[in-house]
């Protein structure tokens, strides 16, 4: 298997027009017997019900303006197989390496898409060193951002943590929101390292790897704290009029 990062080092930007935020196969999950799920903008500030075959949409979100590695290739080879491991935790079914590593590379690829959620659209400038020697003025973007900041070595990669050697539970709930922000690292406090890593398979369950969290912790609060973008339930769960009272906090991020 190639090592996560080199992937991103492919060519020529696939340029898809409708790129997903949150995956489409995970996020089916939370739909109604008609594919619809509640989704809360918190950059718009504004929830609204949405097929998931529109919700979290962002036009050529994933195409760099500068750089030419292929993120939507990238990305959708992690999702397929991810969402494949996916299933078979849901199913109670154990990972075998492989699907463990692509799980691994999963919850990464969530994880990192996520960081920067709340940067969309924006365009940030840079200065360019060109193979000829020459200095170039350029604008940044997602996509742009996404990739200088994969390598970089102030970016906490989850496949360099040795996951596969922590212990891995799911345990049953309800109620479980998800979003670009549902990857949630844990720790005792502030003193310790990452201990813990969880995340939504579904409304009803909850992946756990690591040390675990105390029983009374609220997951949801978290989950909805750590999202910069996108928040995602199943009908008539989201507190959408509360929840619209993030964007006046979380929008000066988006700059």
């Amino acid at each position: 298997m190639s090592s996560p990062g080199a992937s991103f080092r492919r060519a020529s930007a696939s340029g898809t027009r409708r790129g997903h935020m949150v995956t489409r196969g995970y996020m089916a999950a939370w739909a109604d017997d008609r594919n619809v799920v509640d989704v809360l903008d918190v950059h718009e500030g504004r929830g609204y019900p949405s097929s998931i075959e529109n919700a979290t949409v962002v036009s050529y979100v994933y195409d760099p303006l500068v750089m030419t590695h292929d993120l939507e290739g990238q990305f959708a080879d992690l999702e397929t197989r991810g969402v494949s491991a996916i299933t078979r935790l849901r199913t109670g079914h154990g990972l075998t390496r492989d699907e463990t590593q692509s799980m691994i590379e999963f919850l990464d690829m969530h994880l990192h898409r996520g960081r920067y959620a709340d940067r969309v659209g924006a365009r940030q400038p840079a200065r360019l060193l060109m193979d000829d020697g020459t200095v170039q003025d350029k604008e940044l973007n997602y996509g742009d951002l996404l990739s200088l900041a994969h390598d970089h070595t102030d970016t906490l990669r989850l496949t360099d943590l040795g996951l596969e050697t922590w212990t891995w539970q799911v345990f049953s709930t309800s109620g479980l929101y998800t979003g670009d922000g549902a990857v949630l690292l844990w720790r005792p406090d502030a003193d310790h390292d990452l201990s813990t890593i969880t995340f939504p398979l579904s409304p009803t369950e909850i992946l756990v790897i690591g040390e675990g969290i105390p029983v009374d912790v609220d997951v949801n609060r978290s989950i909805v704290n750590n999202c910069r973008r996108w928040i995602v339930g199943q009908r008539g769960t989201l507190p959408i009029e509360a929840m619209k009272k993030l964007k006046p906090q979380r929008s000066p991020r988006a700059k």
